[in-house]
């Protein structure tokens, strides 16, 4: 059987189901720091669930990369996985609103280990669906250092029901950190990037129609009504910008790239996971626009994705050192160096004057790196 349709499959869903763990976090019950802190599990839990589903897809994207067919066995243990991974953002938020329930903490920690051991035997179905693949061996996927982040999430049961009644959440959380350490040791640099771009164009155009779904409903049909958000939809646009110059950006680079390596693989994956903040924040700034912290947590976002695209862009010049045209379109990082210049200028104005100025300067970023571009290319 062709993996081919399975891997678009499996990656939607991951997609999906990446994007819309955002719409699980909680809003702040005020617009400050404070508030924002208060949140801390929500954002950890998010962040390790993102974490994961990155993790598997990364696996999953190795793994494929040198497999040549599966087999129904292979389609049915990944079947329990989707089903297991679908299940992240409600046991997730579970967690989150009662972090002493010992029931949360348990259903979340199944999960987990649902999704560990699928995937452990995931690999031993694709070996026994492809035994003369000499690929398969030498990648070394049947490392025994994958059960370990497994056996740390048993342990979590353990803590849980004796001393500790998060320690399940806390096991699950090192599991994670140990998981993304023991994929990284599982490379193989082959094929091309279409796998890689699909993915991340999926998660980009889920974020962007997410963005719309915040927007609050008119209380009624008249233009008054309408003017009353106005605010709203003008930071939808501006996030729209932001997501869609992300798009554009990959989009302008990926057709002279020829091959990416795991530090490109997971400086986008780090990128990706601040970009989905974008529809949260733009929430936070709509309900609060005249306060300082949501828009600056807007502007700090921005400035960390833009950072995180100077980072791939290294990263990718690094992975493809004898591409020409891509060393020469990569050579000059200063178009993001203006944009993050633009919008710390903007934060300035922001704390002081008007806090809505940092969103207007993400704007006039992308513009005036729209412009840059522009004129770089008809030189």
């Amino acid at each position: 059987m062709n993996t081919n349709r399975f891997e678009t499959f499996f990656d939607a869903v991951l997609a999906i189901i990446i994007t819309v763990l955002v719409l699980k976090l909680a809003q702040p019950i005020a617009p400050t720091f404070e508030a924002i802190l208060l949140l801390n599990t929500n954002f950890i839990t998010y962040a390790i669930c993102f974490l994961v589903i990155f993790i598997l897809w990364y696996d999953n994207h190795n793994l494929f990369q040198v497999v040549d067919e599966i087999d129904n066995k292979v389609l049915a243990i990944y079947a329990i996985q989707i089903f297991a991974i679908t299940l992240l953002p409600y046991f997730s938020t579970w967690v989150v609103l009662d972090t002493n329930s010992v029931v949360a903490e348990t259903m979340f920690g199944i999960d987990f280990i649902i999704i560990s051991i699928s995937y452990i035997l995931s690999i031993y179905a694709v070996f026994r669906a492809n035994p003369y693949n000499c690929g398969l061996c030498e990648a070394n996927f049947r490392s025994v250092y994958k059960y370990i982040p497994l056996l740390i999430s048993i342990l979590g049961f353990l803590i849980t029901y004796t001393v500790f009644t998060p320690g399940i959440y806390v096991c699950v959380l090192v599991s994670s950190v140990f998981w993304l350490f023991f994929a990284r040791l599982q490379r193989p640099d082959k094929g091309t990037t279409d796998r890689f771009e699909a993915f991340v164009d999926a998660i980009i155009a889920i974020i962007i129609t997410i963005l719309v779904i915040e927007i609050p409903m008119l209380t009624n049909g008249s233009w008054e009504a309408f003017l009353d958000i106005k605010l709203d939809f003008i930071v939808y646009a501006v996030s729209f910008l932001v997501c869609f110059n992300f798009w554009n950006y990959g989009n302008n680079i990926f057709h002279i790239v020829n091959k990416v390596n795991s530090k490109v693989i997971w400086s986008t994956g780090v990128s990706l996971f601040f970009l989905s903040l974008i529809p949260y924040l733009t929430t936070f700034v709509g309900l609060n626009p005249n306060s300082f912290v949501p828009c600056f947590l807007y502007g700090l976002d921005f400035i960390v994705v833009a950072i995180l695209l100077i980072i791939t862009s290294n990263a990718l010049k690094s992975s493809d050192e004898a591409n020409i045209a891509l060393q020469l379109t990569l050579d000059n990082n200063k178009p993001f160096m203006v944009t993050i210049v633009l919008v710390l200028i903007g934060m300035v104005i922001g704390y002081f004057a008007y806090p809505l100025a940092i969103v207007i300067a993400c704007l006039a970023s992308i513009i005036t790196l729209w412009i840059i571009s522009y004129s770089t290319k008809n030189r």
